[in-house]
């Protein structure tokens, strides 16, 4: 997490979803790209969704939590 907060790191996840470092208004948030069909199961691990130019991205927290949605995230991936 603090690679793709920190130093912009990107990672691809099972399942064609980019796991990456976005800016939005401002403040760094840990996006995964192509997973909307997914959200919600992510929303059910601790995700959240935002509709941002009328598109429909999936987030995970920032905060301590961050890890464990991760693991989660990747189990959901498989």
């Amino acid at each position: 997490m603090k690679l793709v907060l920190n130093e912009r790191y990107t990672q691809q996840l099972p399942g064609g979803v980019t796991l990456r470092r976005s800016l939005i208004a401002g403040e760094p948030r840990i996006e995964l790209v192509n997973a909307i069909s997914l959200a919600e199961q992510l929303l059910a691990v601790g995700c959240f969704t935002e509709i941002i130019n009328w598109k429909k991205r999936v987030f995970i927290p920032v905060s301590d939590k961050a890890p464990a949605i991760l693991a989660a995230v990747i189990g959901i991936l498989g």
